[in-house]
């Protein structure tokens, strides 16, 4: 369970979104040693690309097989039939970014540095995010190399994050299903570059910053408490800050990556961002340049289903949740009974009660401001409880879902909704 800590509320209702200073620095390829992306961009740029032609789509797109069986494609423009699973990965590489993020001179492997698996139920009520460690250490499966086609054999107690350069997308999928038994269909990778035209395309996403941050490894820096509009380059900084908030660990980094999400998801449904083609059609081109897909996501009528569910969800129900883990030195391991009990709960579509503690160590408590978004009316207020009305889906096959019998205590989950107006805490605050 996470410690104690103090909360401390940020009164936002009298500030207006205002843009920090950009600073450059040097030294860019040890800078850059440290990125994060967000699932927020990744998920604008899976749903982007259903502003493409029909004709244009089956062009563009990098896709790659996950070397398991390629679900059916989904006809039409219909929302999509049942629940979805997307793996999101956001990968260090510098191959084909250029000199800006140190192409010729990092001599390091590729990283998944941030990976997220974002599932739907089958009623689309509800969506739940998971966010895994960069720094996790597991045992790891064999994978094959895409590049050689050599078999990399198993591992026992590999950095999380190795995933990507052990054996590509496909690699990081396979882990991912390991850990959570949960089969992943689906997987989008974005790069570097990627983030910072998608946020750009989206048009910027507003941050609320419960004090000044100046993070001189990635070059962000926020000048004063309030809320700010993120975009471009600046986007990329915030989204990779570790030293800069929190504690200055790779949990920090997520909680506060997490009052990004939520923010961008209120900034796309308030806009209908999501179901406007015109708007939409900027943004594909981003994703076409920047991303890889999974063979299954290349598939037009599959992403335009796909975003007529993401477009309706209720955010109060849409969860961000951090997988449970422990301290292990340096680094953390699985908390097994909790992350199994987590898990569970996904697969099976049950209600997972995110309490008033549960934000991390990165982001504190907001007083929401009236006038943002759909969230000033309907959400249920900062800290409150997410517990959604669970459409039980029994993980054996048959035609009634039964009842759910009561479940064991699931406590210390680490999160938020989408609902939640949260504000991201400077390095020591």
């Amino acid at each position: 369970m996470a410690a104690e800590r103090a909360t401390t509320v940020v009164d936002t209702s009298s500030m207006a979104p205002r843009h920090g200073r950009l600073r450059r620095h040097s030294g860019v390829a040890h800078v850059f040693r440290w990125v994060a992306l967000g699932l927020a961009v990744v998920l604008a740029s899976i749903v982007g690309v259903v502003g493409i032609s029909v004709l244009r789509v089956t062009t563009g797109i990098t896709t790659v097989d996950l070397g398991a069986d390629v679900p059916p494609a989904q006809a039409g423009f219909a929302p999509y039939e049942g629940g979805f699973t997307i793996l999101l990965v956001g990968s260090d590489q510098r191959e084909g970014q250029g000199e800006a993020f140190g192409e010729s001179a990092y001599d390091g492997g590729k990283l998944n540095d941030v990976t997220m698996l974002l599932h739907v139920n089958d009623d689309h009520s509800q969506a739940r995010v998971v966010s895994f460690p960069r720094d996790l250490l597991v045992d790891f499966p064999a994978c094959e190399d895409p590049a050689t086609g050599d078999t990399v054999p198993p591992a026992r107690n590999v950095q999380f994050n190795q995933a990507l350069g052990r054996g590509g997308l496909a690699c990081v999928a396979t882990v991912v299903e390991d850990l959570t038994g949960i089969d992943v269909p689906y997987a989008a990778m974005i790069t570097f570059q990627g983030v910072i035209n998608m946020s750009t395309a989206v048009g910027g996403v507003p941050v609320c910053f419960a004090g000044p941050i100046d993070d001189p490894w990635t070059g962000l820096e926020i000048e004063e408490a309030g809320v700010h509009e993120l975009e471009g380059e600046q986007a990329l900084q915030f989204l990779r800050s570790r030293h800069g908030v929190g504690d200055g660990s790779d949990l920090a980094r997520i909680s506060s990556q997490q009052v990004f999400l939520s923010s961008l998801v209120r900034t796309l449904q308030s806009d209908a961002v999501l179901t406007d083609f015109t708007r939409l059609y900027a943004i594909s081109q981003v994703a076409i340049e920047n991303m890889t897909l999974s063979s299954g996501l290349g598939d037009i009528g599959t992403m335009v289903s796909m975003a007529r569910v993401l477009a309706d969800i209720p955010l109060e129900t849409m969860q961000f949740v951090l997988y449970p883990n422990v301290p292990d030195g340096p680094r953390v391991v699985p908390d097994e009974e909790r992350a199994d009990e987590l898990m569970r709960r996904i697969r099976l579509d049950l209600p997972i009660e995110l309490g008033e503690d549960s934000l991390g160590v990165g982001s504190t408590d907001a007083t929401p401001e009236p006038t943002t978004g759909p969230s000033a009316s309907a959400s249920p207020g900062p800290g409150a409880s997410a517990t959604p009305t669970p459409s039980a889906t029994p993980e054996t096959s048959g035609s009634a879902a039964p009842t759910p019998s009561p479940t064991p205590e699931l406590d210390g989950v680490i999160g938020q909704d989408a609902s939640q107006e949260s504000c991201v805490v400077p390095f020591g605050g």
